[in-house]
């Protein structure tokens, strides 16, 4: 393996790509979900919001260059959106798919305490955390 492979403008470029499509693609739902009604007389449009962003992967993937790459991008986050909604809960649960990341003692989209804070009061130069006291 070459480093130098790695870090071609071509794979920049397309990792680029398929990260400005996955975001593509959360903009789409976010935005054009609330705009179709999902309930009522209009029903199934609802049901349709969530392929949207394959759609618009599908075409985009005909393009060339960067767009190819947004397309793909918008279609793996696509697949993987409409896939979570039809895995169980349950299935969801015992694979940690959704759930908060536990990072040390600060969860994943908390703001972060001062750096050294602990937010337990274990004292960990005691001899019960496996250091030796003097």
């Amino acid at each position: 393996m070459n480093v130098k492979q790695i870090f071609k403008k071509e794979n920049l470029v397309s990792a680029a790509g398929l990260g400005a499509g996955s975001l593509a693609a959360e903009i789409v739902v976010s935005k054009l979900g609330p705009m179709l009604d999902p309930t009522g007389e209009k029903a199934i449009i609802g049901k349709i919001v969530p392929v949207l962003p394959i759609l618009a992967g599908l075409v985009l993937a005909t393009g060339t260059g960067v767009m190819k790459s947004i397309g793909h991008g918008m279609l793996a986050s696509g697949v993987s959106g409409y896939a979570k909604k039809l895995i169980p809960q349950a299935t969801k649960d015992s694979l940690g798919i959704g759930q908060d990341v536990m990072m040390g003692n600060v969860m994943m989209g908390e703001d972060l305490p001062v750096l050294g804070y602990s937010s337990d009061s274990y004292d960990y130069t005691s001899g019960d955390a496996g250091e030796m006291n003097y």
